[in-house]
This record gives C-alpha cells, sequence and structure tokens, in this order.
C-alpha cells in the first residue's frame, strides 16, 4: 500500500529515533535471535530502517516513487536477516546492503515491463538512448521528434514508434547506482557458481588438505590430489596420474591403495 506524504513524514520520523547498533550490540541482536527471541527480529529491522532509506534514494528518479522504493528495500531487508551469519565477522549493514538493492532492482524492473526486442531494433533504440542523453547534457532538455528522425534518417511514425518502445525498455549497460555498476553487472551468470559456492568449496577444500598433509606423505599426497581432483578440479586416470608422478601405474594404484587405507582409520574418520 502507497504511503501518503503525511504519513511517509511520520514514518521517517520515526524511524530517525531507533539508534545505530555498534558491533556489540548486533552481534548480542543475532545471538538472541539465534535463540528464539523474535524480538530481537524485530529490533534489528527496526534499527536498520534508515539504512534501507539510504540505499533506496540512490535509486530515485527511475520511475518508482521513494516511498515504494523503501518499501521494496524493507522487503529485502527481512530476506535477508535470516540469511546473515554473524560469526564470520562481517557488518549487518555490509552483508544486507547487497540483497535490498536486488529488492529494489528486481521491482524497478517488473515495473518498466523489460521487453525482448529484434536485435536490430534493440540496438537502435540504445543509439537513440545514447543520442537523446547527449542532447540533454549539450542543451538541457530531450531532443524533439524531428532532431531524432533527421540523425537517424527515420520518418516520424518510426520515431513516435521507437519512443514508445523506449518507456518500457532498459539497457543492460545503463548505470544504477553511484558505484557506477549497471544492471549486466547484477544478473547472475547461471553457468557460474555463486560467491557463497565458491567459499564453500574453497573451505572444504582447505579441510581436506590440511588433513591430507597430517595424515600421508608428499607423494601419497599428490597421488590422490591427481586421482580425485584435489590438485587443479580434475580427476586424472591411472595412465595419466602415472605419467605425472614418474610411476607405474601398478606402483600408482598401490599407493592410492595404501593412502586411501590410512584415510578410512576409524580414529580419522572422527577428526575428520
Amino acid at each position: 500500500m502507497k504511503q501518503t506524504s503525511v504519513s511517509f513524514e511520520i514514518y521517517m520520523k520515526e524511524i530517525s529515533s531507533a539508534p545505530v547498533l555498534s558491533r556489540e550490540e548486533e552481534v548480542e541482536l543475532f545471538r538472541r535471535l539465534q535463540e528464539g527471541d523474535e524480538t530481537a527480529r524485530e529490533e534489528i529491522v527496526r534499527c536498520n530502517l534508515r539504512f534501507v532509506v539510504k540505499i533506496a534514494n540512490q535509486f530515485s528518479g527511475q520511475g518508482m516513487p521513494l516511498s515504494d522504493l523503501i518499501q521494496e528495500g524493507n522487503i529485502g531487508l527481512l530476506d535477508v536477516i535470516d540469511k546473515f551469519e554473524h560469526e564470520k565477522g562481517y557488518r549487518f549493514s555490509t552483508y544486507a546492503a547487497f540483497w535490498i538493492r536486488q529488492a529494489i532492482q528486481m521491482a524497478l524492473r517488473r515495473q518498466r515491463g523489460i521487453t525482448r526486442l529484434p536485435v536490430r531494433k534493440s540496438r537502435l533504440l540504445g543509439h537513440i538512448n545514447n543520442f537523446i542523453q547527449e542532447y540533454q547534457k549539450l542543451e538541457g532538455y530531450e531532443p524533439p521528434e524531428h532532431e531524432i528522425a533527421e540523425h537517424f534518417d527515420l520518418n516520424g511514425d518510426q520515431v513516435r514508434q521507437m519512443m514508445e518502445l523506449r518507456k518500457n525498455w532498459c539497457s543492460l549497460d545503463e548505470e544504477y547506482d553511484e558505484d557506477h555498476r549497471s544492471l549486466l553487472d547484477s544478473l547472475a551468470d547461471e553457468d557460474q557458481p555463486s560467491p557463497r559456492e565458491l567459499c564453500e568449496v574453497r573451505e572444504i577444500q582447505r579441510h581436506v588438505n590440511a588433513w591430507m598433509s597430517e595424515t600421508l606423505d608428499a607423494r601419497e599426497q599428490t597421488i590422490i590430489g591427481l586421482r580425485f581432483g584435489f590438485a587443479n578440479g580434475h580427476e586424472h586416470s591411472l595412465r595419466r596420474a602415472s605419467k605425472y608422478v614418474g610411476l607405474s601405474q601398478e606402483g600408482v594404484r598401490r599407493i592410492e591403495k595404501k593412502a586411501l587405507h590410512k584415510l578410512r582409520r576409524p580414529a580419522l574418520a572422527c577428526v575428520a
């Protein structure tokens, strides 16, 4: 529900009274939340509402009222609280900023109604958009239709059609915040692991390598690393591993079997 100007002023006055949390206060609130104290969640939200307003202000003037941007940012704030792991030492605001921005950006994209266009038309629209922006910088106002038509060798109907499309079009290269990031920067590459997944994999690798270094000798570590992909992410056949370490395939098999036997010992399994 949209806030009126009066209710919006009241809202801003109310959130301005909330204190800025110190690192120690923040940790204590998240500790309480972990223990099931829901009043801690309310306090975390209350003390971060001004932070949401600060981020929402960065997106003002992009087609949505500031009050709506703040509401979307608040949704992102509520979503991120359960994702935050205070034990890792980060400030909550540093972690939450990404999720708050993402919630606002998604709302803006929904509001803009991004349309897929043919490549040629999309390029032309991009050129027109750049021309309008440059014209505005020089003249202080948008170029009239006849200027656009003359510059791109279009007739009046074509210009009007492109201008109508421009209302629902957004370039992936368009910068959306003061850090000069574009929408393209915020889109996830589905073919690549997320930063969280990369961190988890690296943490597992660190523990595995530390465990093996305490248990195996250097040659055993090398062979296990090659055979199971710990070395470079690719598993090597006996033939390839034998060429790498300069032993026969049978020799590699024997060392691998011995190393696996060490790693499977019950005492070590408990440590792992």
